[in-house]
This record gives structure tokens, C-alpha cells and sequence, in this order.
């Protein structure tokens, strides 16, 4: 079997199933997380191991916190409620999913997580984002985004709802729960393919790669 072939076809699955990312992100800012100013808090109780939210998340807020007005920095909670944010730094190998930081909650509920308010572009269909052990519940002004695995990478998958229904409006995004490892949240002018659909293109695709691989030999 010819290697370069199931490379190619394999970026060609993962082109059909995956949405194409739009630039646009509105008023929203930091949905990488890329924004972190790492100033360690000497006044947390936490130190040296405590960022102020405001320096580690802006344009984010923070609530359900044990740490209260900081975040733990490359560090975890012992099971209490907790946001932090980690670098390739962290040793307990909460590696960045991708670019230099990403943000993990630690839940026991809806009431542990991030929000920022901003306006959705006009002709959003859709957000994505990155995560590795997702256990959190998207909102947008308090209603649910339901939300899929349409694709993945080496350490994590990406999920995707549909937002449509939103574009335009200005209000707070939200993410919270039990626990996830978040980054790379995005806005996109692409659709979220149906489950029906998602699983039709990449059966094609194996079909297509199987009549190509059968003429060559």
C-alpha cells in the first residue's frame, strides 16, 4: 500500500468532516488564550503557584473558583472546584493543546468556569474549539450549545455546534461543568455536518481511497 496515498486520503477525510475556521471572532477576544500575562500573585494564598484572572484570562472571567480572584498556574486542584491555566511548563503534563497556554476547569457543576460577553459575527453558522477530557456545558446568554466531535489531532478532539441562531447578537459565552481542557475556540462561517452526513463522507472517502488503491495494484 503506498504510504503517500493514505496521507493524502487521510487529510482528505479530515477536510470533509472538519469545518474551515473563519478569521472573524467580533468583539471576542483571547479564544486562544494566547493573551496570558504570567505575573505570579504573592498575596494568594496559592503562591507561587496563582495568577490574578484578570493578568492569566483577559476579556475572561472566572467563577466556582477555589482560588477566588486567581488561577492556578501549571498547577491542579486536589478535587475542589478550580480554573487554571498551564504552559509546557506544567509537570503534571498538561502540555498546551496548541500555541503557548491552555485553560483547564475543574468542576463540580455548571457554577465552575469562564464567560466573556462579546458579539458573534453576522454569518456565523457555527463555534469549534480544541479539548482533551471534555465534561462542560457550552451556553450563549444562557442557552445550551449542543455540540459534536467532528474531527481530532495527537492529543485532542474538536467539537463543534451550531451557532447560527446567535450571529449578530451580543452576549456572554460560557463555558463550564465537571471538567475540560480547552483551547483554539474559534467562530466559523461553516456548518456543523450532520451525524448522518459526517459518516457518509468519510465511508465516500474510504470507498474512493479503496477504488484507487485496487486500480494501482
Amino acid at each position: 500500500m503506498n504510504k503517500s496515498l493514505i496521507v493524502t486520503l487521510s487529510v482528505v477525510a479530515l477536510a470533509l468532516v472538519s469545518p474551515e475556521q473563519s478569521q472573524s471572532q467580533g468583539t471576542f477576544q483571547n479564544l486562544d488564550f494566547e493573551s496570558a500575562r504570567i505575573i505570579l500573585d504573592p498575596s494568594s494564598p496559592y503562591y507561587p503557584n496563582a495568577v490574578n484572572a484578570t493578568n492569566a484570562l483577559p476579556g475572561w472571567t472566572v467563577s466556582g473558583s477555589v482560588t477566588g480572584p486567581d488561577v492556578f498556574y501549571d498547577d491542579v486542584s486536589l478535587g475542589a472546584p478550580a480554573i487554571s491555566i498551564h504552559d509546557a511548563n506544567d509537570p503534571f503534563g498538561l502540555t498546551p493543546i496548541q500555541g503557548r497556554y491552555s485553560v483547564y476547569i475543574q468542576g463540580s457543576g455548571s457554577d465552575t468556569g469562564i464567560a466573556q460577553t462579546g458579539q458573534i459575527p453576522f454569518g456565523i453558522q457555527s463555534l469549534t474549539f480544541w479539548s482533551q477530557f471534555t465534561r462542560v456545558d457550552v451556553t450563549f446568554n444562557g442557552q445550551t450549545i449542543p455540540y459534536v466531535s467532528i474531527g481530532s489531532g495527537s492529543n485532542y478532539t474538536i467539537y463543534g455546534g451550531d451557532i447560527s441562531a446567535f450571529a449578530g447578537q451580543t452576549g456572554q459565552l460560557s463555558f463550564s461543568g465537571n471538567g475540560g481542557y480547552l483551547d483554539n475556540i474559534q467562530f466559523s462561517d461553516q456548518r456543523i455536518p450532520e451525524p448522518g452526513i459526517f459518516g457518509l463522507s468519510v465511508l465516500g472517502t474510504l470507498l474512493l481511497g479503496g477504488r484507487v488503491l485496487r486500480r494501482r495494484q
